[in-house]
């Protein structure tokens, strides 16, 4: 794995501003979702099988993270809590190169690391999901 710091290229995709630009929409629609009274979705899976899903708890992950309570959102999803962090940091960075300009971070992975990452996914989400079967949410 190779780790590069560059500035954009003019004319160049900006990933950093489209991180914060997704990030800033779905915080605003999720927002709104939550103040205009709307029910929150249910799980499609949990109803038809009566097994929580590998994304089970992951609404009132965000909802406790949001309440400040990183100890109970841990406790519904750790692996979307992990996930909100990550994002929290993605967007502090991703911020500070488009705001000052800043280096841009890129990642270059050969096809081994590429697929070793692909796997460890899967193990992380098969590990969320066997937590939450057990947790029995």
């Amino acid at each position: 794995m190779r780790a590069l710091l560059r500035h954009s290229e003019p004319g160049e995709t900006d990933p950093e501003l489209l991180a914060l630009g997704s990030s800033a929409t779905m915080g605003a629609s999720g927002f709104a979702w939550v103040a205009a009274g709307l029910p929150l979705p249910p799980c499609a899976f949990h109803a038809v099988t009566g097994c929580p899903c590998p994304m089970c708890g992951a609404t009132r992950c965000v909802l406790a993270l949001l309440h400040g309570k990183p100890g109970e959102a841990l406790g519904w999803n750790p692996l979307i809590f992990t996930g909100l962090v990550v994002l929290a940091l993605v967007n502090l960075y991703a911020a500070g190169a488009v705001v000052a300009g800043l280096p841009r971070a890129r990642l270059s992975l050969n096809r081994n690391e590429a697929r070793i990452l692909r796997v460890a996914c899967v193990i992380l989400l098969a590990a969320n999901w066997a937590y939450e079967i057990h947790r029995g949410v």
